[in-house]
């Protein structure tokens, strides 16, 4: 009766102080459930909101901690030690953006505060080392430094000189600091995983080893921990080593936990053999309690092996009347995925939806919705589920990667960057991970760390050859020829075909750089030349005959090579390729038309013949082409492209849209393909919803240096009002592109919203002289209008 009558102020405070009690016995799950208790009658209530969040924050529960103060952040916004909070759990978790926000508005309230100062510094120092700032970074490590005197425990300033420590190859500090903050959190992985990079790049494989078996002990959920070292042993060439490993890791597993086994199972389908696998799927199935997860296992060898209904087929008999579960969500993922690579997205997305509408928050059902999200530029909503299960999986590098793919359509670079860097951390440099944060940084120009980032990679994975060929292209552009030419031999000496092929090309294009064209033709002839040449050697000196103009003799040795191998097409396609660039484009006309006679389904050939008769100025007949290939092969995205292409050439803007719409409803990742819509979008429409849409397909190229991606972007940026950002862009892609008439109609427009006539003048007449006097565009028109408006009023202002 009492209870009733207390207001609900009076029942949260009850709830408060219950927990305080319990937290005073040592009972600190209770304390939280009471705390959460609060809630129920308060939501306000600020000392509870506080207290949970230290608690979660104690029990290594960040996300749920970070909930919690970004509430009293909302609520109360100049609470000092909430932005502190807030910036210190999103630096642990590398998520800067937050880690900026939060740290801004510390400084604004308490600049000289001990632990504001480190967030600072750690700001100052990760912008310095993402733009290459040698001297800054070391300027705000320092800083560090010397604030770490007085802050010895401040885990923001260790991790800053660990890191400095390490791009400055000072190892025995960096191991320092590792030591501390494995000590300081032990339920911290990253710091074992820094570790562990250092001890590679020593050379020292006993204590990486030891380290890798320490860290599968210490976080046995973590199963990135185990591949890492199924990678280090097969990086040794230890292959009994790791087997032997994978056996011991399933004979100490329990009973009901079949995971061990089926990591056994796959390693012996992938290096054993299919029957080493089937024989250790047979005797689990015939010891283990539960058959089911082994079940599972033995169709997805089947899927893989070809047998693809039959696999689908014995998940779905399993799932059939089976009561929802752990085990069967798990399955309806594995079989959404078989369903997907089968073309069925229809039924991946039922299954997942299944899955997701009896556990929210499921991994690998996230993934899947998300990258589904992406591809239809929903990113607000594939970056808030792709958060949920990092929560849940905080070192999954496949949900690190497609957060980076979100932010890249979202047009965050510098956010992609992060779990580009994140994905590499958590994978343990695999390769793919490497190679996908390496190519960006590559991108950027930001060759150094690319280096750094492959040289660790490598020391993992020495002979894998995508690496290689990476590091040795990226010597080339680092004009570093000696070590070009030691990747070229690396890769020659891994012996197959794919690998020997990439170190010619590295070494050709090494010594095209070095001593010039000559030299890297005799090399090309010698390799042709040889009796054991490859097919793929000759044509590659085919092909760089025709790039330096040497015409006749690439022709010659493509005849020569079509005697020698009559029936390849591949040698067909040459010859008429060499015809082509001699200008014998009827002789190139009949090969591309035999090869169509023997088989019309060929896509590419019927677009090599329109670009021919383009060529020869039959537009009619280059169209008819494009038709007929369509008839064969109607989903082909290369012909559509073609196709779209003409229809914008004849002013059919909006049959040209049409199909671009559907390329990019079929494969939005398309960079050309995004362009090309948003481009027509944004150039011939003038709707909001149009412009709209052009700005979400296009925003990914925020950082972009491809000319016509520029031009994009900073047209539909001016279109949108931001006209300052635009002109850096327009005025890119006008150097980039000074032939293009409507590039520098685009750079004038954006001048003239800046209140720049004389360079908007400039640019108009660019324009209009390029496009010459028959181009009666709607823009070259405005251009025209212009020039007369501007130069009519430049002598009335003087």
């Amino acid at each position: 009766m009492l209870s009733a009558c207390q207001s609900s102020e009076e029942k949260a405070e009850a709830h408060y102080q219950n927990a305080l009690t319990l937290l005073q016995e040592g009972d600190v799950d209770r304390a939280i459930v009471e705390l959460r208790n609060v809630f129920h009658e308060d939501g306000r209530h600020r000392d509870a909101r506080q207290k949970l969040a230290e608690l979660l924050l104690q029990k290594g529960n960040r996300q749920q901690a970070y909930s919690q103060y970004l509430r009293l952040a909302e609520q109360y916004p100049d609470d000092l030690e909430v932005r502190i909070a807030l910036a210190e759990i999103a630096f642990s978790s590398g998520r800067w953006d937050e880690v900026d926000r939060h740290g801004k508005a510390a400084e604004k309230l308490a600049p000289d505060d001990p632990r504001v100062k480190a967030i600072s510094i750690a700001r100052a120092y990760r912008d310095a080392a993402a733009s290459d700032d040698a001297s800054a970074r070391r300027e705000a490590a320092a800083r560090a430094e010397a604030l770490l005197a007085e802050q010895p425990d401040n885990a923001l300033l260790h991790v800053t000189l660990l890191d400095n420590a390490v791009r400055d190859q000072d190892t025995t500090r960096a191991l320092a600091e590792t030591d501390w903050l494995i000590a300081h959190d032990p339920s911290d992985i990253r710091p074992y995983q820094q570790r562990l990079q250092i001890l590679v790049s020593l050379g020292d494989m006993k204590a990486a080893e030891a380290l890798l078996r320490e860290m599968v002990a210490k976080f046995p959920k973590d199963k990135e921990n185990k591949a890492a070292l199924i990678r280090f042993y097969l990086a040794q060439k230890n292959l009994d080593g790791a087997e032997a490993f994978l056996r011991e890791l399933a004979a100490a597993s329990a009973p009901d936990n079949p995971g061990p086994t089926i990591d056994l199972i796959r390693f012996l389908a992938e290096l054993r053999g299919p029957e080493a696998a089937r024989a250790a799927i047979d005797e689990a199935i015939t010891e283990r309690p539960d058959p089911l997860p082994f079940q599972v296992i033995g169709a997805g060898l089947d899927f893989e092996a070809g047998r693809r209904d039959q696999a689908i087929s014995t998940l779905e008999t399993i799932l059939n009347g089976a009561e929802p579960s752990e085990q069967t969500r798990n399955i309806k993922v594995a079989l959404a995925r078989m369903l997907l690579a089968t073309g069925n997205e229809v039924g991946a997305r039922q299954r997942v939806e299944e899955v997701l509408a009896e556990d929210a928050a499921q991994p690998e059902a996230l993934k899947m919705q998300a990258a589904w999200q992406i591809q239809s530029d929903e990113t607000d909503a594939a970056i808030a589920g792709l958060r949920t299960a990092l929560d849940h999986a905080p070192n999954d590098s496949q949900a690190m990667t497609l957060m980076a793919e979100a932010y890249i359509r979202a047009g965050r670079p510098e956010l992609a960057n992060d779990y580009l860097s994140l994905a590499v951390d958590a994978s343990g440099n695999a390769p793919a991970e490497t190679l996908r944060y390496a190519r960006k940084l590559i991108d950027d120009d930001r060759l150094r760390p690319a280096e750094d980032l492959l040289l660790a990679a490598l020391r993992r994975a020495p002979d894998n050859s995508d690496l290689l060929n990476t590091l040795g292209r990226l010597y080339l552009q680092m004009q570093d020829y000696g070590r070009a030419r030691h990747v070229a031999d690396t890769l020659r000496r891994l012996g197959d075909e794919a690998s020997v092929a990439a170190a010619d090309r590295i070494e050709a294009e090494r010594l095209n750089l070095q001593s010039g064209t000559a030299e890297a033709l005799s090399y090309l002839e010698e390799i042709a030349g040889t009796a054991d040449a490859s097919l793929s050697a000759k044509i590659a000196l085919i092909r760089a005959r025709l790039a330096t103009g040497d015409v006749d003799a690439a022709l010659a040795q493509a005849q020569e090579l079509r005697q020698d191998h009559p029936d390849d097409d591949t040698v067909a396609v040459v010859l008429a390729a060499t015809y082509g660039a001699q200008g014998a484009l009827d002789r190139a006309a009949e090969i591309y038309q035999g090869l169509l006679r023997s088989d019309p389904n060929r896509p590419g050939i019927w677009l090599e013949l329109s670009n021919l008769q383009m060529r020869q100025g039959d537009r009619a007949a280059a169209a008819a082409s494009i038709g007929k290939g369509l008839e064969q092969t109607p989903d082909d995205p290369r012909l559509l492209w073609a196709k779209a292409s003409m229809l914008e050439r004849d002013g059919d803007i909006d049959g040209a849209i049409g199909i671009y719409e559907s390329l990019y409803a079929r494969n939005s990742s398309s960079l050309v393909v995004a362009n090309n819509l948003a481009s027509l979008l944004a150039t011939y429409r003038d709707d909001a919803e149009s412009l709209d849409r052009a700005w979400t397909v296009a925003r990914r190229f925020r950082d972009t240096k491809v000319p016509a991606m520029q031009d994009t972007y900073g047209w539909i940026a001016l279109r949108r009002g931001e006209s300052a950002e635009a002109v850096t862009y327009l005025e890119a892609a006008a150097k980039g592109l000074p032939e293009d008439p409507l590039v520098h109609y685009h750079l004038g427009k954006a001048y003239m919203a800046l209140s720049r006539q004389a360079d908007a003048l400039e640019q108009f007449r660019k324009a209009v002289e390029i496009a010459g006097p028959a181009d009666r565009r709607p823009q070259i028109d405005e251009a025209r209008a212009q020039i007369e408006a501007l130069a009519t009023a430049a002598p009335a202002e003087n």
